[in-house]
């Protein structure tokens, strides 16, 4: 059977399902990930608390957030399919056949929403969003996925996003409103007030994941219970302000039932400016050594710190994968106190949507019980949770090429320095680059005397390249070189 959509199909039950990558028309992918990309930046987080503060005046369409994923209803050369922005298809499954008697007086369409699936109807409980990856692995699981349009990207060749929503949701309702398995997302129209009578109805009460709420401007608020989590805090990142130096970033992770620590991630939201000096001055003198190295947002290097702080801090959600449904993950690491911190092994942890620092738990230890991984696997299950992270065994890296230079001034000697270093390590872990140039920079009389940079290559090559430029802009008149020492 042809389909327009792909021709990597595998039976999924008594439907067809292609995996990711397979969406085969190149132009509707770009369209679909342009959708996601857009849709993105419209939206505005925000807490149920602050809904009569933040929505604006006027009609709202207030909508239910089902909790699963983006997917899009497609309609093309007379076949119905769902596809994901990833490239992910599936077809003749229930819902899409309900969906192609809804279209049949249209010659194609582009409708996104969300698909969900309800694995558990009898247990009241709603749908979760890792629901959808179970149900796309269980062939017994077909009828039970369902569709809930929110959207009109385009129908019949028309662009539909320049139209006001009130008019894209009076289209969706036409085709969609009497709809059992592909059926529009429960929407009323209203007010602030009413969003906020709404909230209580459908999200407080444990019924929805979340609201959204589309204005007249254009704007879509997501309102959701913030996720409150408790960790401990192990280094932060810096800046220098007019007052001095402050911290930019906390560090965090939480704290595995092997006494191990798994990064969480930074936070950098929360803080007042007299809050960043106090930090800085707080956790400067807790500075702890480490043979792991983490970067903040500003690319600089994170400070370690000893983990002796509890941070509380709240997330708008959590992330369990990636564009391609790659788990997210983090580094773990062991803490000795004679020692540091040394890096572990690498396991998969869901990341942080929108984290605001709210403040120190001085009443809490920093220990699994008061800081664990149930906090997050509580709400968002995940693999891996009772695996034992173990520093992996890695050969050692092997120096291919070094060259060292001095230049004397004024009894002062400058030294500058370019070393290759192949890691042997990229077959094993793709975190590590087959090759690192490493190039030092030092001169007594500077305000910074010490000045390093690297670059990574796949070759060995291009390693050497990046070191040919290096010394055709540092190594100049007056350098000499210095003859390397017998092995």
């Amino acid at each position: 059977m042809n389909s327009p959509f792909s021709d990597r199909f595998a039976a999924w039950g008594p439907a067809r399902l292609a995996p990711i990558g397979s969406l085969s028309d190149l132009r509707l992918k770009a369209k679909l990930e342009r959708y996601k990309r857009t849709v993105a930046k419209r939206y505005r987080v925000i807490f149920p608390d602050r809904l009569d503060q933040l929505l604006p005046a006027g009609p709202l369409h207030i909508s239910t957030k089902v909790d699963g994923e983006l997917w899009f209803l497609v309609k093309l050369g007379g076949a119905v399919a769902l596809c994901a922005y990833n490239g992910r298809v599936i077809e003749g499954a229930p819902v899409t056949d309900e969906a192609a008697t809804q279209l049949a007086g249209l010659s194609d369409g582009v409708f996104p929403g969300e698909l969900f699936a309800l694995l558990n109807p009898k247990g009241g409980s709603r749908p979760r969003v890792h629901d959808v990856a179970r149900a796309l692995k269980d062939d017994a699981a077909v009828p039970k996925v369902a569709f809930k349009p929110f959207d009109v990207l385009e129908i019949d060749g028309t662009d539909w996003q320049g139209r006001t929503y009130a008019d894209r949701w009076t289209r969706l309702s036409e085709l969609f409103g009497e709809g059992r398995r592909c059926a529009p997302v429960t929407t009323v129209v209203g007010e602030a007030d009413e969003a906020a009578r709404r909230y209580a109805d459908w999200v407080a009460s444990g019924r929805f994941e979340g609201m959204v709420v589309r204005s007249a401007q254009g704007l879509t608020f997501k309102v959701k219970p913030e996720l409150d989590l408790d960790a401990v805090v192990i280094g932060f990142g810096e800046r220098d302000a007019l007052t001095g130096p402050e911290v930019r970033e906390l560090h965090l992770a939480l704290v595995r039932d092997d006494g191990s620590y798994h990064v969480l991630g930074p936070v950098g939201g929360g803080f007042s400016e007299s809050d960043r000096v106090a930090w800085h001055q707080r956790l400067a003198p807790l500075e702890a050594p480490s043979s792991y190295r983490m970067a903040n947002r500003e690319g600089t290097l994170a400070r370690f710190v000893r983990p002796e702080i509890v941070a509380q801090i709240k997330v708008s959600d959590l992330l369990a994968s990636d564009v391609v449904d790659n788990p997210s993950t983090q580094m773990t690491l062991s803490w000795s106190p004679s020692e540091g911190w040394s890096p572990l092994q690498v396991l998969p942890l869901p990341s942080l949507i929108h984290p605001v620092f709210v403040r120190e738990r001085s009443d809490k230890a920093p220990d699994a019980a008061n800081c664990g991984l149930t906090q997050i696997w509580s709400y968002l299950p995940f693999e891996g949770v009772e695996t034992r992270p173990v520093r992996p065994s890695r050969p050692p890296g092997e120096v291919v090429y070094r060259r060292v230079w001095t230049k004397t001034t004024k009894d002062k000697v400058a030294v500058r320095k370019a070393v290759v270093i192949a890691t042997h390590k990229s077959e094993l872990d793709n975190a590590w680059p087959p090759f690192v140039a490493f190039f030092t920079d030092f001169a007594a009389g500077r305000k910074e005397p010490l000045q390093t940079s690297l670059r990574v290559a796949a070759t060995e090559a291009k390693a050497l390249a990046a070191v040919d430029a290096w010394i055709g802009d540092n190594v100049k008149r007056g350098w000499s070189e210095v003859e390397a020492p017998a092995s």
